[in-house]
C-alpha cells in the first residue's frame, strides 16, 4: 500500500481470550473480547461476534478492512526451533531439547495457517503478524497517556520472549523499542501457571482467578503458625465477620 491504511483491525485469536479492536482513520472505534458476546469464557475461537459488532458500529464490512494485525509472528517460532536444540548441551535440559524444537516448528506452521485463514476472511486487507510482546507493549503505552515511558511486559511466552523492557515514545504515533528481553525457558508466567495448576485451576486459562482471589487473601492465614495469636482487642459482638471460600487453599 502506498498510503497508510485507513481501516485497521487488530485481532487476538486461536489461543485464549479472543478479542478484536478497530481503528478507522486513526481513531479507535472500539475493542471487545469475544466472550462478552459469545458467552464462552476464555474462548479461543475466531472473534466473529466481536468483529461483526465493531464493523457494524463503523458501518463497514469485511471488504472495507485495509489491514489486519495479528499478535503472533510465525517466522520467529521457526528461528527458535533450532535454537531450542541448545538445551541438549546441558544435562539438566537435554531431555527437553528435541520436543521443544519440534514444538516451536509445529506452532510456526499452525500460526502461518491462521494468517492464511485471516487473509481469506479479509480479501482486501494486508495481514501483518506482530511480535507478541510488541503488541503488548504498544497496547500498554498507547493507553498510558504518557509521551515517553518505560514499558514492562511479563507473560508466559510470546514466540520466545517471556519478559521484555521497552522504551515507549511519541503518544500521537505510539512506538516502542525493546531494550532488554528474557527468553524461554525462563518465565515468571510459567511459575504463575504452575501455582495456578497446583491450586486446582487450569494453567494458561485461570491465572486471572488466582489473581482475583489474591486480593481477598489473609497474609497471616498460611504464615506457618498452627494456632494464630488472637487479636489484642476482639471485635465487638455487633460487628459483622466476612467469610470467604477459597478453592484449593
Amino acid at each position: 500500500m502506498d498510503q497508510a491504511p485507513s481501516v485497521i483491525l487488530g485481532l487476538c485469536s486461536y489461543t485464549h481470550d479472543s478479542a478484536a479492536a478497530l481503528l478507522v482513520d486513526g481513531q479507535l472505534v472500539g475493542f471487545v473480547e469475544e466472550e462478552r458476546l459469545s458467552q464462552k469464557k476464555h474462548t479461543k475461537d475466531y472473534p466473529r461476534h466481536a468483529v461483526e459488532w465493531l464493523l457494524g458500529e463503523a458501518g463497514l464490512s469485511a471488504t472495507d478492512v485495509d489491514a489486519v494485525a495479528y499478535n503472533f509472528r510465525p517466522a520467529r517460532y521457526l528461528i527458535e526451533s533450532p535454537a531450542a536444540l541448545r538445551l541438549a548441551l546441558s544435562p539438566t535440559t537435554r531431555d527437553r531439547a528435541v520436543p521443544q524444537a519440534r514444538g516451536f516448528a509445529k506452532v510456526a506452521m499452525r500460526t502461518q495457517l491462521r494468517l492464511r485463514d485471516l487473509g481469506r476472511r479479509f480479501p482486501a486487507a494486508r495481514v501483518t503478524p506482530v511480535l507478541h510482546h510488541r503488541a503488548h507493549q504498544l497496547a500498554a503505552f498507547a493507553a498510558s497517556g504518557w509521551n515517553e515511558s518505560a514499558v514492562l511486559v511479563v507473560d508466559s511466552l510470546g514466540e520466545r520472549q517471556t519478559t521484555t523492557i521497552a522504551r515507549g515514545h511519541d503518544a500521537l504515533r505510539p512506538r516502542t523499542r525493546t531494550l532488554e528481553a528474557i527468553n524461554d525457558p525462563t518465565s515468571l508466567g510459567y511459575v504463575y501457571g504452575a501455582v495456578t495448576e497446583h491450586l486446582g485451576w487450569r494453567r494458561g486459562d485461570e491465572e486471572g482467578t488466582v489473581m482475583a482471589l489474591a486480593a481477598l487473601g489473609d497474609p497471616g492465614r498460611d504464615s506457618g503458625n498452627s494456632s494464630p495469636e488472637p487479636s489484642a482487642s476482639p471485635p465487638p459482638a455487633s460487628s459483622s465477620t466476612r467469610s470467604t471460600s477459597r478453592r484449593g487453599c
